[in-house]
């Protein structure tokens, strides 16, 4: 039970972030931002936020400290280099629209950061 309310927090936590990531992404490719560079700025803040929501909430509350932000950012960083190089592909080679190329993305990633999260970075948990 309390790892299913794990997953429930993580998944919450994500959407959240998710909303997030695309909504910066996306007013920035609006006013003129070129697509890659929306994604990697979305990218570090929402991240980051989404580092402090995790270990108060997720992951039992724990202290937030620079070597599990860095962590967590390095495994956030590999999924968005998938996730840039998948969004490169649909847009440059595909001809997808930058901004529905994006929504279509989203889920990509998060059950391999739920696994590295719990693992490496919220070892706690």
């Amino acid at each position: 039970m309390a790892r299913l309310r794990e997953l429930a927090r993580f998944g919450l936590v994500g959407g959240f972030n998710a909303a997030t990531y695309f909504g910066l992404y996306t007013a920035g490719v609006l006013v003129g931002v070129p697509y890659l560079l929306s994604a990697i700025v979305a990218f570090a803040l929402s991240a980051s936020l989404g580092y402090w929501l995790h270990e108060h909430w997720t992951f039992g509350g724990g202290l937030p400290t620079v070597r599990g932000w860095m962590s967590w950012l390095a495994a956030q960083g590999g999924a968005t280099a998938l996730n840039l190089v998948l969004l490169a592909v649909a847009v440059d080679v595909l001809g997808a629209d930058k901004i529905v190329a994006q929504a279509v993305l989203l889920p990509v990633t998060p059950a391999a950061t739920y696994l590295v999260g719990r693992r490496w970075v919220f070892s706690r948990a």
